[in-house]
Order: structure tokens, then C-alpha cells, then sequence
């Protein structure tokens, strides 16, 4: 008899250590895992946004000088067409005379539309380096398109001439 008194005493006193202890820790847990979670989320929307505010802050963005700036600029317009099956493609770059522009760019290009969009879209995307001034799709006699795109690069707040100089 005082066995089985016993065995029923540690079987309540395991049961009462399992609903008391055990049974909590595991609810905190799944509650830490779950704020583990959002937050690992939302560091990483953080960093998303975070990526898309710097790009914005540095597209554009001409290295310092002339002649840099229109070589970054011409770089940006032949990554553009970069692998894609275009014809007739133009490019034109030339330095910017006074003010905050570094360097004015003009790309030109016939080809199928959807070439002719991933080419635009290449120099929307803010780590082209260029600011889209103007775009237009033109039609060609026949099949195709003609894409015109006019672009710019902006010096630096602290590379802008001032008026008077």
C-alpha cells in the first residue's frame, strides 16, 4: 500500500512539475521563437528599405570631374544594352557645362519591345548611375521599335560650382 501511495505521490508530483513548469516555459518559448521571427522580418524589410534609400541617394551620383563623370555616364549606357539583341545602338555623352548636372547621355536602340524595356529598365534602376531625363519608343516601318533615351548624372552637393565662379 505505501508503494502505491508512493508511486501515486511522484506520479502527481511529476504531473504537478509538467502543468507548472514545463507547460509555461514551452508557451515563452513558442512566444520568443515568434518574436524571434517578426523581428528577423522586420530587420530585413528595414534593410530592404534601407538598400532602396541609399540607391535613390546615390543614383546619379557623378564621380568628381568631367571627364569621369562622362565615362561613368557612358558606362551606364553600355551596360544598359549590355547582352541584349539590339540594333543601331547610338551612344552619346558628353560633360556637363555648369550647375549640378556632370554629364548629359543619350542612348538609341531598335529592336523587339521587350529588349527595348529591359534596356530602359536597366537605366531606371537607381545603381545604373544615371537619372532617366527623358525616354520614348518610337515605332519603325515594319516591325520593331526605336528606343530614345536621354539621361543625366548629377555632380556632387560639394563638386557644384558656385554662381559667381
Amino acid at each position: 500500500m505505501t508503494r502505491r501511495l508512493a508511486a501515486a505521490l511522484l506520479l502527481l508530483a511529476a504531473l504537478g512539475l509538467h502543468i507548472g513548469v514545463t507547460l509555461p516555459l514551452r508557451r515563452e518559448r513558442d512566444e520568443s521563437r515568434r518574436a524571434f521571427a517578426e523581428a528577423r522580418e522586420e530587420r530585413e524589410r528595414l534593410r530592404f528599405r534601407l538598400s532602396r534609400v541609399e540607391g535613390r541617394a546615390a543614383a546619379g551620383r557623378a564621380p568628381a570631374g568631367d571627364a569621369a563623370a562622362a565615362r561613368a555616364l557612358r558606362l551606364s549606357l553600355l551596360r544598359a544594352a549590355d547582352r541584349l539583341p539590339l540594333e543601331a545602338v547610338q551612344i552619346a555623352v558628353e560633360p556637363g557645362r555648369r550647375g549640378a548636372v556632370a554629364a548629359h547621355g543619350r542612348l538609341s536602340a531598335e529592336g523587339g519591345q521587350a529588349d527595348l524595356l529591359r534596356a530602359a529598365g536597366r537605366l531606371a534602376d537607381p545603381s545604373s548611375g544615371a537619372l532617366l531625363e527623358r525616354v520614348s519608343f518610337l515605332p519603325l516601318p515594319g516591325q520593331g521599335l526605336r528606343l530614345e533615351a536621354e539621361v543625366l548624372s548629377l555632380r556632387a552637393a560639394a563638386d557644384v560650382p558656385e554662381a559667381g565662379s
